[in-house]
C-alpha cells in the first residue's frame, strides 16, 4: 500500500499538479481579457466584477449554487472523457441527458415503488435506455466507419422530438398548464444534503462515478485497451487489441453515464419533466473534459469552476447592467487558452536548442556523405 501511494505521488499527482498550474495560468489570462470586456460594456464595472468574482461566496445558499451547477457537468464531463480518450467524438451524450431525464421521471412516476427502490430503478432505467439507443452510432462507427459525430447529432434530435411528443400527447398532465409529466413523487426524488440548500445526494453520486471511471480507465485491461486505441488505433490493432470493441465500449459507457446524469438532474432539481429543448449538458461535457485533459480526477475541478463561473454570471446579470451572455464569451476564452496546452507546456529555450542540434546533426550527416 505504501509503495502504491509513493508511486501515485510521483506520477499521477505530479502530473495533475502541472496540469492544474497551466490551467490556472490560462484562467488568469481569460479573466484578464474578460475584465477588459466588462470595462467596455458596463457603466459600473467595479460592481459587476465584484458580483462576478465574490457574489457566489456572499451566502451559503449562493455558494451551494456552485455545486448545484457543477453536478450535471461532472456527469457530462466524465462521460465525454471516456469517449474522447478513445479518440471518438460521440455527441449523443446530449441526447442521453435528455433521454435519461425523461425515462427516470416516467419510472419514478409510474413504477409505484417509492423510496430507494424507485430512485434506483429510475436511474438504472435511465442508463440502460440511453445505452441501448447510444449503441447505434457507436456500432455504426466501429463496423462501417460512419462518422459518429454526424450520426449522434442526428440521433439527438430524434430523441428530443420523440420526447416532446410524449410529454405533449401521451404522458402529459393536462392539469399542469404546460406540456409536462405528472408530479414526481417526493419519495422518488433525491434528498437534499443540507436544509438551506438545493444540493442533493446526486453530488456524492457524481463523485462516485468519477472514482469508478478513473479506476476503469487506469486499473482495468478494458480501460488500458481503450486508451491505447485512442492514442493509436493502428498500433492497437496490430498489438492484438480489438479496436472495434473498445470504440463501442467507450461510447456506450459514456452515454450510459450521461443518461444517469440526466436522471439525477431531474430527480434532484425538477418537480416534473418539462424539457422541450436539449439541456446543453452534453455539449458542456466536452468543454469540461477538454479543460480536464480527459482525466476523470480533474473533471470535478473543471466542473466546479464552470459552476462558479455561471453562478457569478447570473448574480452579475441580476445585480448589474452586464448580461449573463458574457459568460459564454468567458467560457470560449478559457477553452481557447486551456486547450492550447502546447502554448503553456513547451519550453521555448529547449525548442531553440533542439533546432540547433538538429541543424548540426544534419550538417554532420551531409559532410560524411
Amino acid at each position: 500500500m505504501k509503495r502504491l501511494v509513493e508511486k501515485l505521488g510521483k506520477t499521477d499527482f505530479r502530473r495533475i499538479g502541472k496540469i492544474l498550474l497551466r490551467s490556472f495560468m490560462a484562467i488568469l489570462l481569460a479573466y484578464g481579457i474578460s475584465f477588459l470586456l466588462i470595462l467596455i460594456v458596463s457603466d459600473e464595472p467595479a460592481n459587476a466584477i465584484h458580483w462576478f468574482i465574490v457574489g457566489p461566496f456572499t451566502s451559503g445558499s449562493e455558494f451551494s449554487v456552485i455545486f448545484k451547477n457543477a453536478m450535471p457537468l461532472i456527469f457530462a464531463g466524465i462521460a465525454s472523457a471516456l469517449i474522447i480518450r478513445c479518440g471518438q467524438f460521440n455527441m449523443f451524450t446530449e441526447g442521453a441527458f435528455y433521454m435519461g431525464g425523461l425515462v427516470a421521471a416516467v419510472v419514478a412516476i409510474y413504477s409505484g415503488l417509492g423510496g430507494f427502490f424507485s430512485i434506483a430503478a429510475a436511474l438504472i432505467a435511465a442508463g440502460v435506455a440511453s445505452g441501448i439507443v447510444g449503441y447505434l452510432p457507436a456500432k455504426l462507427k466501429a463496423k462501417y466507419e460512419v462518422n459518429e459525430f454526424v450520426s449522434s447529432i442526428m440521433l439527438n434530435y430524434i430523441v428530443l422530438w420523440v420526447g416532446v411528443w410524449l410529454i405533449s400527447n401521451v404522458i402529459i398532465d393536462v392539469t399542469s398548464g404546460d406540456n409536462a409529466t405528472q408530479l414526481i413523487p417526493d419519495s422518488s426524488r433525491l434528498v437534499t444534503l443540507f436544509a438551506d440548500s438545493d444540493l442533493t445526494i446526486g453530488l456524492p453520486i457524481a463523485f462516485l462515478f468519477v472514482l469508478l471511471v478513473h479506476f476503469f480507465m487506469y486499473r482495468t485491461k478494458w480501460g488500458f485497451a481503450l486508451r491505447i486505441v485512442g492514442d493509436n488505433r493502428k498500433f492497437a490493432r496490430t498489438s492484438g487489441i480489438n479496436d472495434r470493441k473498445s470504440i463501442v465500449l467507450s461510447q456506450v459507457l459514456g452515454v450510459i453515464i450521461a443518461g444517469i446524469g440526466g436522471g439525477v438532474e431531474i430527480l434532484s432539481n425538477y418537480r416534473r419533466f418539462r424539457w422541450k429543448t436539449l439541456p446543453g449538458y452534453g455539449f458542456d461535457g466536452f468543454m469540461v473534459s477538454i479543460m480536464a485533459r480527459n482525466k476523470p480526477l480533474l473533471v470535478p475541478f473543471a466542473a466546479i469552476f464552470i459552476g462558479y463561473l455561471r453562478a457569478g454570471a447570473d448574480l452579475m446579470a441580476f445585480n448589474t447592467d452586464v448580461t449573463s451572455e458574457m459568460v459564454q464569451v468567458i467560457q470560449g476564452l478559457i477553452i481557447i487558452f486551456v486547450a492550447a496546452e502546447a502554448f503553456f507546456s513547451q519550453n521555448p529555450l529547449k525548442n531553440i536548442l533542439m533546432k540547433f542540434k538538429e541543424k548540426r546533426l544534419a550538417k554532420e550527416v551531409m559532410q560524411h556523405e
